[in-house]
Formats: C-alpha cells, sequence, structure tokens
C-alpha cells in the first residue's frame, strides 16, 4: 500500500506542471458581450468574480448584417482579427471594453495573446412574426485550434471551442 501512494504522489508531482500559469477558472458567463460599429469587441467574462475575460476583435467584413454568409479568419497577433484571454486584479465592467479610451483600472494582471488559430463566425438574420421583415443578426462565433502565449507559456483551446453567440440589430 505504501509503494501505491508514494507512486501515486510521484506521478502527480512529475506529470501535473502547469508552468505556473495564473488562469483560475477559465469559466465563462453564457452571455457575449458586444461593442462597436465596423470595429468589433466581444467579450465573455468569468463565472467567478468577472476578474477574468476572453475577448475577440473582429471587423464589420465578419460582424455581417446583410448577408447570411459564414466567414473564416485567421487569428493576428495585433491586427484586427485577435483572442486574448486576460486576467485582472479587480472586477470588470463593460465601460472598460466599451469606451473610446478604456479605464486604466482595473490592471491586467496576465495577457494571452492569440497567435495562431481561426476564428469562424456565422451570420444569421432574425426575423419578425411575419417570417419577412429583419429585426436583427445573430453572430455564431467559434474558435478552432487557437493557441495563446504570454512570455515562454502557451495555451491551446478546445479544438473547436464555442466562443458564444452575439446579437446586433438590423442594418442601417
Amino acid at each position: 500500500m505504501k509503494k501505491l501512494i508514494l507512486f501515486i504522489a510521484l506521478f502527480a508531482g512529475f506529470s501535473c506542471n502547469d508552468g505556473d500559469l495564473d488562469i483560475s477558472s477559465f469559466e465563462f458567463q453564457d452571455e457575449v458581450n458586444i461593442c462597436g460599429t465596423t470595429q468589433y469587441t466581444l467579450y465573455r467574462l468569468s463565472t467567478d468574480e468577472q476578474r477574468e475575460a476572453l475577448i475577440v476583435t473582429l471587423t464589420d467584413q465578419q460582424i455581417r448584417k446583410d448577408e447570411d454568409l459564414v466567414v473564416p479568419v485567421s487569428v493576428t497577433e495585433n491586427g484586427s482579427f485577435t483572442v486574448t484571454y486576460r486576467l485582472f486584479d479587480d472586477k470588470l465592467t463593460d465601460s472598460y471594453f466599451c469606451s473610446a479610451v478604456p479605464p486604466v483600472e482595473p490592471t491586467v494582471l496576465k495577457d494571452w495573446r492569440g497567435v495562431s488559430g481561426t476564428i469562424v463566425v456565422e451570420n444569421e438574420p432574425v426575423y419578425d412574426e411575419d417570417g419577412e421583415t429583419i429585426t436583427g443578426w445573430k453572430h455564431y462565433v467559434v474558435l478552432v485550434d487557437v493557441v495563446l502565449q504570454v512570455d515562454d507559456q502557451e495555451l491551446k483551446l478546445d479544438e473547436t471551442f464555442l466562443f458564444g453567440t452575439a446579437e446586433t440589430g438590423p442594418a442601417s
């Protein structure tokens, strides 16, 4: 019995190196929030204290309000199509994401940037009861093979990670 306990302890000690990751839960609310009109920021907040955010940035070429269309784009580190995971020192509010100039607080503790992968957006019209009048749009966002990095640490999301569904109004 002592050998079994020693084996389990050694195995656990050698097999669970997370590289000192500071990811506390990686569990997010179902709601996808969205800000923007031509450049879009989509984000989900963590269920635990709202100190974590998974953020996707896209343009009006992906968040379409004129075509029932599926649009895939490659993740870039600092371009128009990004995936970011951030860990903060305090609770987040919508003003952090939806302000022209983001507030300086809460402070970002870790900033994981997407370095590869694909963002797939499926745009679907939402119709009024008459079945003909478009009252809004649903945008289904899926992350495929996304890899995030900070310093020398790497985080791979599930092969196909359902980011969620964002909703926008009708085209102007």
